[in-house]
């Protein structure tokens, strides 16, 4: 067998190497002698896949990538491959399946952006899939995404619709009208679905288009259209409750006069006059229903916007933040606001409620899992805009953002980015749209980032250093090309420049107080040199001053074993016992203690400090009382120590341990092992043969009992080693003649 696994390695080397020299035919020779080695090795289906991909025998190729799959279920790799394959063989819904089945894996380990990805690549391929389409749509309502699940919904009726099937598309339009209840598409094609009836011949009406439409804009029309659909009351309710259906909780402001009717004539004006361009006409109703005691965020905010219109900022800022904190206005309302402080000139402010529509952007194209993390990007954003104090580079920045949320599509932009970000991004780490939009040229660094990332992919290293050069030299200050740059460095072996540049990267994120990925980069430098202990201890602090606990113990843990491989014991004892410190600010105390305590007596015992570890088997037993290990080490401790009555009464308080939680099969197994350990220890063999007896196993009872008797002859016990001895005829061994006569001997 160890023939074999040697066989199997060096084939699978060779069929790499080959591999790398584009050598395809003779790698996949190399891959077959390693397949008949081991026949169920998952990763050399997956290089014989691609070597019959790059000789264009595509039918074995795919062959090679459906065994992958099969051995490896949780593997998405030979599903990406699977689908290029049937794309090259002209085959676009085998394609999508396969795309769909990638999809499905991500979706079970919620990589929900890869697996969005993925979708929708099926769905470019095949757009009537209908699992594809409906996957789409819980994987939105699962990462609370509400709108886009609405807007799938109504993709999803579309392709119903065109299939005759007009009750599912019904459906189909009443569940996106639930997920998001200002849908005007859902509505829209419910609508023209129950005009055409079942005859399917009834065109879906036109998707209303909100491009080129700013926040602010879109906000407007929500606006609108909230109050547009508020009822007009029966003329008969008492005025003492007249405006009670605009505010459900809070009655109207006392000594007001109007009635119902006239404030749903009245906000009917208002709209009539705003829709027309009649500014102060709008102004004049809108403040009259409000005063009213009308107190929507709607009536508020498009009297906000009414204002800023006629220049009046003051009380444009007033109204707009009375419409702030309702979840459908707040993104138009912070937009609307930064427009109105930034042509007050008061860039902080107008930086801070830009930054805020933004993230509310951002958030809505992230997975639920990057939502914390995005919050503390933006936070910190914000803050280290404010605190540098650098006007000019504040103000460049709010631009940007005023020109990306009022530029047509930005939506769907804000979408792409966000994929394109994520495709490039690793380690698990969240990157924000600010962080593109903060530079000029924004598609052009994510071009060359993509192009290097291709390039490596293809081992051209020179290339891809080239692209990131030149990127830079556009852009010095955008540090996810830096990275690049030094992901290049290590892949071409060149360790010391890819650690010099992670590090100064590093240094660069703490000092704009952006720990998170700060974190990051250390993870990446850590994984090229595990050994660097200085990296390893500031990532350590990063850690424990953004809050991670038992991360930042696992890089303890870490720290101190590349210490005791450089045979720097004493520095590695150091850091656990610093890590033994933090512990109490751990999510379990308790398992990272005995974790801890436990690496420590194994470096104590493997130096032979053996009293050291005796003392720290005390602690760990304290804390672990049914730790086998730490007893057995206590007692083997004890008795290298010469220590023989505390080793006796240690394994007579574990025997009892045991007893009385009814596990005598632990307790045997702790003499068994103590007595390997010293077998010379007369009283360890005597407990270990009754455990036997106790046991059932008289055969085994009866080896110890005879060893034992031997150690009380050698050690001149002849009164001991006869009791003994008639201890073993009263077992009736097979052999008990034997036994008779050494006893008549002694």
């Amino acid at each position: 067998m160890a023939g074999d696994k040697k066989a199997y390695q060096k084939a699978i080397r060779t069929g790499l190497d080959y591999a790398w020299e584009g050598k395809w035919q003779q790698a996949l020779e190399a891959y077959q002698k390693a397949l008949d080695k081991v026949t169920d090795d998952p990763v050399v289906y997956n290089q014989m896949g691609l070597a019959y991909l790059e000789l264009g025998r595509m039918e074995e190729a795919l062959a090679a990538y459906q065994q992958a799959s099969e051995l490896a279920p949780t593997d998405p790799a030979p599903w990406t491959r699977i689908a290029q394959v049937h794309t090259r063989l002209g085959r676009p819904h085998a394609a999508a399946d396969a795309h769909f089945s990638l999809a499905q894996i991500h979706q079970r380990q919620r990589a929900w952006s890869q697996a969005i990805r993925a979708i929708q690549d099926a769905l470019e391929l095949h757009p009537e899939h209908l699992q594809a389409r409906q996957t789409l749509i819980d994987i939105y309502v699962e990462i609370e995404q509400p709108q886009q699940a609405a807007r799938e919904c109504v993709n999803l009726a579309r392709v119903l619709q065109h299939q005759g099937e007009v009750e599912a598309a019904l459906n189909a339009c009443q569940r996106a009208v639930e997920l998001d209840p200002q849908n005007t598409q859902a509505h829209a094609l419910a609508e023209a679905l129950h005009l055409g009836g079942s005859d399917g011949e009834i065109e879906a009406a036109p998707a209303i288009s909100d491009e080129g439409a700013s926040p602010a804009d879109q906000a407007l029309d929500q606006a609108l259209e909230e109050l547009a659909g508020i009822p007009f009351e029966d003329p008969t309710v008492e005025p003492a409750t007249e405006a009670s259906s605009f505010g459900p909780d809070a009655p109207p402001p006392s000594g007001h006069t109007l009635s119902r009717p006239q404030i749903d004539t009245l906000i009917a004006q208002a709209i009539d006059f705003q829709t027309r361009g009649l500014v102060d006409e709008a102004i004049t109703c809108y403040t009259k229903v409000i005063d009213a005691g009308v107190d929507r965020p709607a009536a508020h905010f498009n009297l906000g916007l009414l204002y800023q219109q006629k220049l009046r900022f003051e009380p444009a800022i007033q109204e707009l933040r009375q419409a702030l904190n309702h979840p459908r206005y707040a993104l138009g309302s912070h937009f609307a606001l930064g427009e109105c402080y930034r042509a007050l000139g008061q860039v902080d402010e107008a930086l801070e409620h830009f930054v805020q529509a933004l993230k509310i952007v951002d958030l809505g194209t992230v997975a639920r899992e990057q939502v914390d993390d995005l919050i503390q990007l933006y936070d910190a954003l914000a803050d280290g805009y404010l605190a540098k104090g650098d006007r000019g580079k504040a103000i460049e920045f709010t631009n940007s953002l005023v020109e990306f949320l009022s530029a047509k599509g930005w939506e769907d932009k804000a979408r792409e980015a966000r994929d394109r970000i994520d495709s490039l991004s690793e380690e698990g780490v969240t990157m924000s749209l600010a962080e593109i939009l903060a530079v000029p040229n924004a598609d052009s660094l994510l071009t060359a980032l993509s192009l290097s990332q291709e390039y490596m992919k293809r081992g051209a290293l020179t290339a891809a250093t080239e692209v990131c050069y030149q990127a830079i030299e556009a852009s010095p200050t955008y540090l996810p090309l830096h990275l690049r740059l030094a992901e290049i460095f290590g892949q071409d072996g060149r360790i010391e420049d890819a650690v010099a540049k992670y590090q100064t990267v590093a240094d660069l994120y703490v000092v704009r107080e952006e720990k998170r990925q700060a974190i990051s980069v250390y993870r990446r430098l850590l994984r090229l040199v595990p050994m660097d202990v200085v990296a390893r201890s500031r990532l350590i602090d990063l850690l424990i001053s953004s809050g991670e606990i038992d991360e930042a113990l696992e890089q303890y843990m870490a720290l101190s074993d590349a210490y005791y491989q450089l045979v720097q014991i004493d520095k590695s004892m150091e850091k656990y016992a610093e890590a033994l410190r933090l512990t109490p600010r751990a999510s379990d105390e308790r398992k990272w203690r005995i974790r801890i305590l436990r690496q420590m007596v194994d470096v104590q015992i493997r130096q032979a400090n053996w009293r050291e570890a005796q003392q720290l088997c005390l602690k760990l037993l304290a804390a672990a009382p049914d730790d086998d290990r730490a007893r057995l080490n206590f007692i083997d401790l004890s008795y290298k120590l010469g220590q023989v009555k505390q080793a006796d009464k240690a394994v007579v308080d574990a025997l009892e341990f045991y007893t009385s939680r009814g596990e005598p099969e632990r307790a045997l197994t702790l003499l068994q092992e103590a007595t390997h350990l010293h077998p010379q220890q007369m009283a360890l063999r005597a407990r270990l043969a009754r455990a036997y007896i106790d046991a059932g196993q008289r055969e085994e009872a009866i080896k110890e009992l005879d060893a034992l008797g031997e150690l009380q002859l050698d050690a001149g016990l002849r009164e001991q080693a006869m009791a003994t001895v008639r201890f073993i005829i009263s077992l009736e061994p097979k052999n008990v003649t034997a036994y008779r006569q050494l006893l008549a001997h002694l």
